[in-house]
C-alpha cells in the first residue's frame, strides 16, 4: 500500500468532517500535543499508548499532505535514493 492511499485517506477524512480549509498551521499544533504525549509514553514505556500516538501523529502528517496534495510517494522514493547515497558514500 503506497502512501498516497493513507494521504487519499486523510482527505476522505477531513472532507467527512468539513475540514479541508482548515489552517496546516493549525494541524502542526495537534502535532505537537501527539509529540508530547508521545514523549511522555516514551519515559513511562507504555507500548500501547506509544503505539497510538505514533499512529495519531502519521494520520495528521497525511493530513498535512492532503491539504497541499503530495504526492507522497514520489517524496519517499527520493528520499530512499539519497539515504542510499549516503550510505554508498560512508562505505
Amino acid at each position: 500500500m503506497g502512501l498516497n492511499l493513507y494521504k487519499e485517506e486523510a482527505k476522505v477524512f477531513l472532507e467527512s468532517i468539513d475540514a479541508v480549509n482548515e489552517s496546516p498551521l493549525k494541524k502542526i499544533t495537534f502535532l505537537e500535543e501527539e509529540f508530547n504525549l508521545l514523549k511522555k509514553y516514551l519515559e513511562i514505556d507504555n507500548t500501547d499508548k506509544i503505539r497510538h500516538q505514533i499512529y495519531d501523529m502519521l494520520f495528521i502528517l497525511f493530513e498535512i499532505a492532503a491539504d497541499f496534495d503530495f504526492d507522497l510517494d514520489t517524496e519517499w522514493k527520493i528520499g530512499k535514493e539519497k539515504k542510499s547515497q549516503y550510505n554508498a558514500q560512508a562505505e
